[in-house]
């Protein structure tokens, strides 16, 4: 990868990294109040509500920089889809679970962004951007932390 980062290139970071924040910021005011969390009944390992908002910034933060660094390494018109439309899956998570309850489509949802998501990172190592690849391994990990809560709930409430 080219190490010269032009203004255009810093901008393009700066977009990338809000975009995706606020994707997060969005879906996070369609939940009606996350006071619903500490009512559930959760199954062990489960976090406190707090650190939810702290785990998302940061990995909006990295799937910014992991969507930059393609960019930078050249137009592939499947990971950027695929980018959009894991943006779109993981924005519609919070209202499938805390807005409407549906805990069962939105685990649908997230099974699916985990697919989406181990196919970008595919892509992104076929492109000789691993990097960019490596910078979603926390989201994927995380995804499959949310996944076992997701399934815990279903089965405890």
């Amino acid at each position: 990868m080219d190490l010269t980062v032009s203004k255009k290139d810093i901008l393009i970071l700066i977009l990338s990294v809000a975009g995706c924040l606020c994707v997060g910021m969005i879906s996070g005011w369609t939940a009606p109040s996350m006071d619903l969390y500490p009512d559930l009944k959760n199954p062990p390992l489960s976090p406190p509500g707090i650190l939810f908002p702290i785990v998302w910034t940061i990995l909006y933060i990295l799937m910014g920089i992991s969507l930059w660094m393609m960019y930078r390494k050249g137009h592939n018109i499947l990971f950027f889809i695929l980018f959009a439309l894991q943006l779109f899956l993981n924005f519609i998570w919070t209202p499938l679970y805390f807005a409407w309850g549906y805990m069962a489509l939105a685990l649908i949802d997230l099974i699916a962004l985990w697919i989406v998501v181990f196919v970008m990172m595919g892509i992104a190592k076929m492109d000789d951007v691993k990097i960019s690849a490596y910078l979603l391994i926390p989201y994927l990990l995380w995804l499959t932390f949310a996944a076992y809560l997701n399934i815990g709930t279903i089965i405890l409430n």
